[in-house]
């Protein structure tokens, strides 16, 4: 377990000390309510399930009072009660050694909790269940999935503090899957969450960051991050385990930027506060890095190793075993290195006698230094001893660090001995193990450049983000200021209404005369209802003329076409389309009431229909419009359908050669309450690859584009899965009080 996961609880809940058993037994007999003695039941039982040490009597009485709660609410049946009791129950089997109860009264717990949808109290019980899976393989990804569930259901409890602290957990798990970009992610929106409510606590979540972000290379964030970590933890007065872990980590971004005597005094510090919590991994930790240091000095480390031997001394009885030893190894490790005779002997013998109690990891180490110490002092028997204990762990361990390390004190060893021929087998087998070490790191180095590289993206992404809303505030200030002025106009308006209904009572005493006036107002308003009407006949008749001009043109055109083949008859042929498409606009205005505008939803039907009857050739090629309830004046609706009948022209011309089947669609749809798009796209073989439209001078082409001109839009032409042009300009003043009207899809098919 990570020290981050263990101080987690510490992280999520910034509480007061908890009352005492005296204060929870007298706030028992005080409940006023059933509820209430219910939850204070089950608040003396986590009393004792959560005191010091592992009594199997603090886990009876625990037991009896989650059962109190329960007598309690057979009466009461509160989900929420029932829950809770469960999730206490669960804890007190899990702390009793009975796991697999203590795992199914927890899943009947956030059973109940989401059947009450008690969301914040299910997220709490899924915290609890992630303790259940193991740290590697498909218990880590388990972990994972509770964490994210746990997230989603303290988020729509409003639970910020649960939420955050579930954020830094999985952001440290992330971190243990060597994922540094999620990891990243997930601990900003903790600090993010915790900003938001004020907690200043983020001392933890700096160092983690600035660990993953030096553990991915990125030595200029790991030390941002950590120094903001040690401002934190020095501003809050933080001397816990968490302090010893920010400390020791900036000491290793200091190391790895060779900053030396900076990590020493980091180190230093670290092993202060570890002691003083009595943190035993943490401080052998802390001392590992201390040796590491002091082997990469050499003779300037001479007063630190002196330190660390007092130390020793001094605490002999009072630290433990482990920290004893562990201590003992990195000093027999140092002295080793440094080639110290006296001092090397004397820290190996005291290592010795715990080879015994040591494990594969720690004899492996012991082996190795005795055979290099022996080697050290020309004493090859003793070497070879050691050598042979060391084979054997070797064989047991099947591990490539230690086969290499056991092939290179080998080859020194067969060296020293005069076995030329062995150690040159033994020098074979130790480059082999090396280069397979060599190609893991080398894997791993790979593995976290491309984490660094996605780091980079993210921040980068989360600059843009920041930008976006920076400008987004920028335009919300704008707003705000328009909503002042709109109040400053609305207050102008309302003493200006004023002023107008002062002129109205001076006016009312006109309004005698004006009503003299009325009855020739009124006639004269039928006289010019009368002009109106005749003006809207001239007018259709001018268009119904148009349009009959128009068709004997088209017949002439017809005429002329019998003559005419190959490039001249296509050239006739499209002009004829073009008069056909300016026609039915004629007709159009003509044939209805309105005089002044085309409905776009049936003109472009009926085009369509013309242009798939007049050039479809009976090919198997169907056509799809779906059209707005659209309508335009004739300067727009005339370039419009002319730019609708190039655009499909070329697509039955070019799009589907020789008898290749295939489909036209054509769209007119709002954009929105100001702009809309025309929109022809075919299923064909598309344009060529070196296709440019602005170098095309095709007749066609120049006329799309001079008739997109005129309605002031933009015409685009591409080609990748077929041919699309895309026409999109504003309407006119005229029509921008019309409302789009509901889509309709009309099939041609």
């Amino acid at each position: 377990m990570t020290v981050l996961a263990l101080l987690l609880p510490q992280l999520a809940k910034a509480v007061e000390s908890p009352p005492s058993l005296a204060a929870l037994r007298r706030q028992v007999e005080l409940a006023k309510t059933p509820q209430e003695k219910a939850d204070k039941l089950i608040e003396t039982g986590e009393f004792y399930l959560l005191k010091p040490g592992e009594d199997q009597e603090d886990m009876d009485n625990a037991r009896k009072y989650a059962q109190a709660a329960m007598e309690i609410n057979r009466q009461l049946r509160s989900h929420r009660l029932a829950g809770d009791i469960l999730f206490l129950m669960s804890q007190i089997e899990k702390e009793s050694g009975r796991k697999e109860v203590g795992l199914q009264k927890l899943k009947e717990a956030i059973a109940v909790y989401r059947k009450a949808r008690l969301t914040g109290s299910e997220g709490l019980a899924l915290m609890e269940l992630r303790h259940y899976y193991d740290w590697a393989g498909p218990g880590m990804n388990e972990r994972l999935r509770i964490v994210q569930e746990a997230i989603a259901r303290f988020a729509a409890a409003k639970d910020t503090v649960n939420e955050a602290a579930a954020y830094v957990e999985l952001g440290d798990l992330y971190q243990l899957q060597e994922n540094a970009t999620d990891a990243i992610i997930s601990l900003r929106k903790a600090i993010t969450l915790y900003q938001a409510i004020g907690h200043k606590n983020l001392q933890s979540v700096y160092n983690l960051i600035g660990h993953i972000y030096t553990a991915t290379g990125d030595l200029k964030n790991g030390l941002n991050y950590g120094h903001l970590a040690v401002k934190t933890a020095t501003e809050l007065k933080d001397s816990s385990m968490v302090a010893a872990t920010t400390y020791n980590r900036l000491a290793v971004t200091y190391s790895k930027l060779d900053r030396l005597e900076t990590a020493l005094e980091l180190l230093q510090k670290a092993l202060m506060f570890s002691i003083k919590n009595q943190w035993d991994d943490g401080t052998v930790q802390i001392l590992g890095n201390i040796i590491d240091l002091s082997i990469k000095r050499g003779a300037r480390m001479n007063a630190q190793i002196a330190f660390l031997e007092k130390f020793l001394v001094k605490n002999y009885s009072k630290i433990t075993p482990f920290v004893r030893y562990t201590i003992e190894e990195d000093l027999r490790m140092f002295f080793i290195k440094s080639k110290n005779i006296p001092k090397a002997k004397y820290y190996l013998d005291k290592c010795m006698q715990y080879e015994r109690e040591g494990n594969l990891a720690f004899n492996t180490h012991l082996y190795y230094d005795a055979v290099e110490f022996y080697l050290l002092t020309g004493n090859v028997r003793l070497a070879k001893a050691y050598l042979a204990k060391m084979e054997k762990l070797k064989d047991a361990a099947n591990d490539p660090f230690i086969s290499q390390q056991y092939y290179l004190v080998s080859y020194k060893t067969d060296s020293a001995s005069g076995d030329f021929r062995k150690a040159f087998a033994s020098h074979t087998r130790y480059k082999t193990y090396s280069d397979s070490i060599q190609e893991r790191k080398s894997k791993y180095e790979l593995k976290v450049m491309a984490a660094r590289y996605d780091l980079e993206n993210k921040d980068a992404e989360i600059a843009l983000k920041s930008e976006n809303i920076r400008l987004l505030q920028k335009d919300i200030a704008s707003r705000n200021e328009i909503v002042i002025r709109s109040n400053r106009l609305r207050n102008i308006t309302i003493f200006a209404m004023v002023i107008l209904v002062l002129l109205l009572l001076s006016l009312y005493s006109r309004s005698r005369i004006i009503e003299k006036y009325s009855t020739s107002i009124a006639k004269k308003n039928g006289y010019l209802q009368d002009l109106l009407k005749e003006k809207e006949w001239l007018i259709r008749e001018v268009h119904h003329r148009v349009k009959n001009n128009l068709q004997m043109i088209i017949s002439l055109i017809d005429s002329q076409a019998s003559y005419l083949s190959n490039d001249a008859l296509h050239a006739v042929m499209d002009s004829k389309h073009r008069i056909e498409a300016m026609s039915l606009i004629h007709q159009k205005l003509y044939l209805t009431d309105n005089t002044s505008s085309i409905n776009m939803r049936i003109y472009i039907k009926e085009l369509v229909t013309y242009l798939k009857d007049s050039l479809g050739f009976n090919r198997n090629i169907s056509f799809t419009t779906d059209v707005d309830e659209i309508e335009l004046d004739v300067s727009h609706a005339t370039p419009v359908g002319l730019i609708l009948n190039e655009a499909i022209t070329n697509a039955l011309k070019y799009a589907f050669p020789g008898t290749m089947a295939g489909k036209i669609d054509v769209s007119f749809k709002y954009c929105d309450e100001r702009k809309v798009s025309l929109t022809i796209q075919d299923s064909g073989v598309g344009l060529p690859p070196d296709f440019d439209p602005d170098t095309v001078s095709s007749l066609g082409m120049s006329l799309m584009y001079g008739l997109a001109t005129e309605v002031s839009g933009t015409l685009r032409i591409t080609g990748e899965a077929g041919t699309r042009v895309l026409l999109t300009f504003s309407l006119p003043d005229v029509f921008l009080s019309r409302s789009p009207g509901d889509e309709l899809v009309l099939s041609n098919e």
